[in-house]
């Protein structure tokens, strides 16, 4: 398949146009204090309690990195996206708390090899053109016995009810309430062809990759971080599901 040479600068520049209302979409900003809380009792499953030396890499603005910070990491967040990073640092300095946040290329990571105890990345890996490069990167820069976390969903292939929901009830409230197109994707259908992971099956494509990386303790749990959601948002949007968290240990 011939691939844009383009495709990071596309990739960027999408994320820099996103950034401003980034966190106000369903599912990406934390809201609340419940769902702050949330998060961290999914977070403790795959990340020990001791202080630990975290690379939260695709950070985006920040959520998973601010959320680990709280809870007493050491962190580090990464993205190839300046709009997203300053998002970042503005919560970060209203917040308070010490995260370093820089542009990096998840593919091509600055860091020397046994750097870090933990690498978590959300919502990444659908949109890296090479993600076994990712995963060797993630591998390399980790202590022996680090451990790597995988935030996403299996947002491609939907079962035959929310497949109605979507047609029957997301779509029709989007036209009408917002005012714009529900099929609207986020990359062009050409994009999304250079992108792997969003033709394949997951969590199953995330299990193999780290399998061939050679991770060993791995497993799966379903994410249940309740979204923050007013009652028409909840029907427009908080039924997408699929969530779910993957986590291995480097040999």
């Amino acid at each position: 398949m011939y691939e844009n040479p383009n495709i990071k600068d596309v990739i960027t520049q999408n994320w820099d146009e996103s950034s401003k209302k980034y966190d106000q979409s369903p599912g990406h900003g934390i809201h609340t204090e419940q769902e702050k809380e949330a998060w961290k009792n999914l977070l403790i499953l795959a990340v020990r309690s001791d202080k630990q030396k975290i690379l939260d890499v695709g950070t985006g603005t920040g959520a998973m990195a601010l959320v680990l910070a709280e809870m007493g990491h050491d962190v580090t967040g990464i993205d190839l996206s300046d709009g997203m990073l300053n998002r970042a640092k503005e919560k970060a300095k209203k917040s308070n708390l010490p995260v370093e946040f820089k542009i990096g290329d998840a593919e091509k990571l600055s860091f020397p090899d046994d750097t870090f105890d933990v690498v978590i990345n959300r919502h990444l890996l659908w949109t890296l053109p090479h993600p076994e490069k990712a995963i060797n990167e993630w591998n390399r820069v980790l202590k022996p016995g680090g451990h790597v976390v995988i935030l996403d969903g299996n947002f491609k292939n939907y079962n035959i009810y929310r497949k109605l929901w979507r047609y029957c009830l997301s779509v029709p409230l989007i036209l009408i309430s917002e005012r714009k197109n529900p099929f609207h994707k986020r990359y062009s259908k050409d994009l999304e062809q250079q992108l792997p992971m969003r033709q394949r099956e997951r969590p199953q494509a995330d299990i193999d990759l780290l399998n061939s990386v050679g991770f060993r303790d791995i497993g799966v749990v379903n994410e249940t971080v309740a979204r923050t959601y007013s009652f028409l948002d909840h029907l427009k949007y908080g039924y997408w599901g699929g969530h779910f968290l993957v986590k291995g240990v480097k040999q």
